[in-house]
């Protein structure tokens, strides 16, 4: 039976209320910018999939209509965020240009060329990008899609493309997808990040994104960029057809010019920035929105450069800036005016570089990362501009993410070198102070208000012995009350997913990155990358295993072989293969990732064996099942 929240003590309640003198609560102009343009909301204010699962539906916030005041549990900036970002509809940008937002954690952006449709970014489903089509084609122009751009390599920008376009459209060259970087690297980064670690990232995204949570004061707020994101939607994947990789490279689509500044390494691995001169339009992309981005995501995504965002923002000012008009992301709402969008872009500028100097300049004083985070704080000027706190990113961990890009992971104190396991220290630790006495320290924290030091001491307890349901629920009292004082919406996912499964037990994955759709896209080599991350190198240390696989859908033969644990592959067939397996992509998919599956795919036709048929059976011993599942607040 799951526990309900727990309230905000009177220190959270004192906490938050102190916390507005951080803020220009005085500053309301976002108020008025965020719900500017609206055409039509979401139908019904509801959205379900094809089996009439509920993919979104408006009254899971309906506690913040009305604009009522913060309560005691939520921190006041983020409350304020996220009345500012419900606002799910259609909107008009400027002259054809509108966008749906907030049906998805990504916004669908539509452009009207002379005779057809361009979609910048496909939100995260295909359910949420084709109605958010069908609303602008009911109220705006019903004319077809002649392309589609995906600003950079994260699934809430292409997953539903199949909403939008079919895919024998692009197969036969009818609609082009552009895209930043080569075809072979959008797809490495966009399907690698995903799928080969996608297990883990969608575990830990779980927690940051609140999908395992209520929405409510007491639960998940917003994702502090979208209100929705992340549930029964279907993913899907097209490669790009149309590389950007050049800085200045344009198309004309449909009467309309799409300049490109190529910005890499930025936000994500491959992105770029779009101008449209009709329009006076630009997007960044990712690199300049309404809240601090993310260096290091918490989901656990490549680190980034904090010095490529303040570059590219810088030359994007430089090609456009004197003539920009407005300004408008992949998420939250646009910027209108030059003044406005200079001074917004120049302030995000100002601040990713910040973030990189000041870090980089502590770690030259002997700052560890963890040191540095406690005391770097962006000067005024930046601090208290609305789209510089951290409703993605936090100024916290992006300092220590400079650390990770810069100087790797070791902080540079020795006895971080070669720690014991978080369960074996805390076992010596539990046996060396006492069960009783650190679960009075807890007890003694948590009255004083110091949920940091009394979340830290108990984990001892917990990770001594997961069973023990005094620290378990303790811990999760502190958990909960960090998470309610938290400005940063992907921390107080994280405290209260952890202060419920502390006190629930897991709960199940309702989201996974690595979706069918996506691993049958994998380019081939990349396939076997994933393949590879499943073989448990222990078990594999002993096995001498080849194996030939034809891909018959594709007219394409690889060869993979095991040896000292490890698996490797490459185009061609071998001579010395023991076993070929023969059949369709889809099905050599599971014979790879799910080997047990292969009985039953070879009895029913789908899949040929010649040769050694034990060889399957010998890589399906060595190959490891992913927990979607996996325990976090506990060993």
């Amino acid at each position: 039976m799951s526990i309900d929240p727990k309230g905000a003590t009177p220190a959270t309640a004192a906490a938050n209320k102190a916390a507005l003198e951080r803020y220009a609560m005085d500053d309301v102009e976002d108020f008025e910018t965020a719900r500017r343009g609206l055409v039509a909301p979401i139908p019904g204010g509801r959205l379900t999939n094809d089996d009439g699962a509920v993919v979104y539906d408006v009254e899971r916030f309906a506690f913040l209509e009305g604009d009522p005041p913060a309560p005691d549990s939520v921190n006041p900036s983020l409350w304020r965020q996220s009345q500012l970002i419900y606002q799910p509809g259609l909107y008009k940008v400027t002259d054809r240009l509108h966008q749906v937002r907030n049906n998805d954690i990504g916004n669908l952006t539509i452009v009207e060329g002379d005779d057809g449709l361009i979609i910048i970014d496909c939100t995260t489903g295909i359910e949420p990008a084709r109605a958010g089509l069908a609303l602008y084609r009911e109220h705006v122009a019903d004319k077809p899609v002649v392309a589609v751009i995906y600003t950079h390599t994260h699934i809430d920008h292409y997953g539903g493309v199949k909403g939008v376009v079919d895919e024998a459209d692009v197969a036969s060259g009818k609609v082009p997808i552009i895209a930043p970087g080569t075809i072979a690297s959008f797809d490495k980064y966009a399907i690698g990040e995903n799928v080969i670690a996608g297990n883990a990232m969608s575990r830990r995204a779980s927690y940051a994104f609140g999908n395992l949570l209520d929405n409510g004061p007491h639960a998940m707020i917003t994702n502090g960029i979208a209100s929705v994101g992340g549930h029964n939607i279907t993913v899907s994947y097209l490669s790009p057809t149309d590389p950007i990789t050049e800085t200045g490279q344009t198309r004309t689509i449909s009467g309309l010019t799409f300049e490109f500044l190529y910005a890499p390494d930025t936000e994500a691995p491959e992105e770029m920035h779009i101008w449209i001169p009709e329009l006076k339009a630009l997007t960044c992309a990712e690199n300049a929105n309404h809240s601090l981005h993310n260096i290091q995501t918490l989901r656990g995504a490549r680190t980034r450069d904090a010095r490529n965002f303040a570059r590219y923002l810088d030359e994007t000012l430089v090609r456009w800036g004197d003539e920009v008009e407005v300004h408008y992301g992949p998420h939250t709402w646009p910027v209108w005016g030059n003044e406005k969008v200079v001074e917004f872009l120049e302030s995000q500028r100002d601040t990713y570089k910040y973030i990189h100097d000041q870090a980089l300049r502590l770690a030259n004083q002997g700052y560890t990362p963890l040191e540095a985070a406690e005391v770097v704080d962006l000067p005024p000027a930046l601090g208290r501009r609305w789209f510089n706190r951290g409703y993605h990113g936090t100024l916290h961990h992006d300092v220590r993410a400079v650390f990770t890009k810069e100087l790797g992971m070791w902080d540079g104190d020795p006895v971080s070198l070669h720690p014991h396991t978080p369960a074996d220290s805390a076992q010596r630790l539990v046996a060396m102070i006492g069960r009783e006495a650190i679960l009075a320290e807890g007890h003694r924290a948590i009255d004083a208000g110091d949920y940091r030091w009394a979340a830290q001491i108990l984990h001892s307890l917990v990770f001594a012995d997961a069973d023990d349901a005094e620290a378990r629920g303790l811990q999760a009292d502190a958990y909960e009350q960090l998470g309610y004082q938290a400005e940063g919406p992907q921390w107080r996912g994280i405290y209260l997913t952890a202060a419920k499964e502390l006190r629930d037990g897991v709960v199940p994955a309702r989201f996974a990155s690595a979706s069918p759709d996506t691993i049958l896209a994998m380019p081939l080599d990349i396939l076997f990358d994933f393949a590879a991350v499943h073989v448990d190198g222990a078990a594999a240390a002993d096995a001498d295993l080849r194996i030939d696989f034809v891909f018959t859908d594709r007219g394409e033969t690889w060869t993979m072989w095991v040896r000292h644990g490890v698996l490797n592959a490459r185009p061609g067939s071998s001579p010395r293969a023991q076993a070929t397996v023969s059949g369709p992509k889809s099905a050599l998919v599971a014979v790879l990732v799910q080997p047990k599956a292969a009985a039953a795919l070879i009895e029913n036709g789908t899949v040929a064996v010649s040769g050694d048929a034990s060889a399957i059976a010998a890589y399906s011993g060595i190959v490891d099942a992913f927990d979607p599942d996996f325990a976090i607040v506990t060993p």
